[in-house]
């Protein structure tokens, strides 16, 4: 089954240090096993299970942060989801059962949907990445993810420019709880964790290093804000299967 989950980079100026990069899925259709109707309570995963999710992915923000003249549309491709690992790791001292997902995702702007100090041509990112969920509430414990940015003037691939090649890596302790189960339409909460991000890598036009955030206390807002039917910007979907879903909207 397919859902669309559009993904949006945001870069945030915060009062505790420099400019730190959040991973954010805004908007999450995601489908539960629920008991009772109107209801959707924790799923249970087995290691195999995968999604692929049709996916939006907005990078203007990390663009701007590399001072160069650019625009482009929104990204678009698909991600893949996988359980690879069901294991316990040590959180807060307390053996903890956990998922370990891996996420991947090629993601492109089409030909002639970005402009690069002032030539056209098409901008791609292949998108790796691992999660760490707590089993019992699919709470995010840590989250890496790899993200090479390249650009094709003119839209020749072997003229292609690489922008970046980033990795971020980003622990919450207790881990973020993106979900309240049991789920259920006008539910909302609030995660208050600790969570610090460290970044490596290497581009030509900024210091990945920039992207660093200090390991502080933070907080993050979750509504469930409609059922049924995933749909975006009054767009649906093209797959089936994915009646039964809730949609999570979050802020900070």
């Amino acid at each position: 089954m397919r859902r669309a989950i559009p993904v949006l980079i945001l870069i945030l100026m915060t009062a505790y240090g420099p400019l730190s990069m959040l991973n954010e899925l805004e908007e999450v259709q995601t489908k539960f096993s629920g008991e009772t109707e109107g209801t959707h309570d924790v799923p249970t995963w087995r290691i195999g299970d995968k999604w692929v999710y049709e996916t939006q992915f907005d990078v203007s923000a990390l663009i701007q942060q590399a001072n160069v003249s650019a625009s482009l549309n929104t990204l678009t491709g698909d991600t893949t989801m996988e359980v690879v690992d069901i294991r316990f790791e040590t959180i807060q001292g307390t053996q903890t059962l956990v998922y370990e997902l891996d996420i991947e995702g090629e993601f492109s702007s089409g030909n002639g949907g970005a402009t690069f100090e002032g030539v056209s041509g098409r901008l791609d990112i292949d998108y790796d990445g691992t999660d760490i969920l707590r089993a019992n509430d699919l709470s995010m414990w840590d989250s890496e993810f790899r993200l090479q940015v390249g650009f094709a003037p003119f839209n020749i691939g072997f003229l292609t420019q690489d922008l970046a090649d980033i990795t971020f890596g980003t622990v919450y302790e207790p881990p973020r709880e993106k979900y309240d189960f049991p789920l259920r339409t006008g539910d909302q909460w609030t995660s208050t964790y600790d969570s610090g991000t460290n970044v490596t890598g290497s581009s030509d036009y900024f210091d990945p290093t920039t992207f660093d955030s200090p390991f502080v206390e933070d907080n993050t807002t979750y509504q469930v804000t409609a059922d049924g039917e995933p749909s975006e910007d009054g767009s649906g979907i093209d797959y089936t299967g994915c009646s039964d879903s809730y949609k999570v909207n979050n802020w900070n």
